[in-house]
């Protein structure tokens, strides 16, 4: 997986990294990967939450760590 396919976490809306994952998936790749750090880590588990429950029920979550 390259870095291109990595969503980095910050302090935006959670939709923007919603919207993020969505348009890489739509894209055409096959796995992302969601980088947060310190308090973003809660913003990132909310994000792979959406992603999964609401918008693409399909995706599993590979690996947490």
């Amino acid at each position: 997986m390259s870095e291109s396919n990595a969503v980095l976490i910050g302090n935006k809306p959670v939709m923007n990294y919603v919207l993020a994952c969505i348009t890489l998936f739509h894209g055409g790749a096959k796995e992302i990967n969601v980088k947060a750090r310190g308090r973003s880590i809660s913003i990132a588990v909310d994000v792979v939450e959406v992603v999964t429950r609401r918008f693409l029920p399909d995706v599993k979550i590979k690996k947490i760590g």
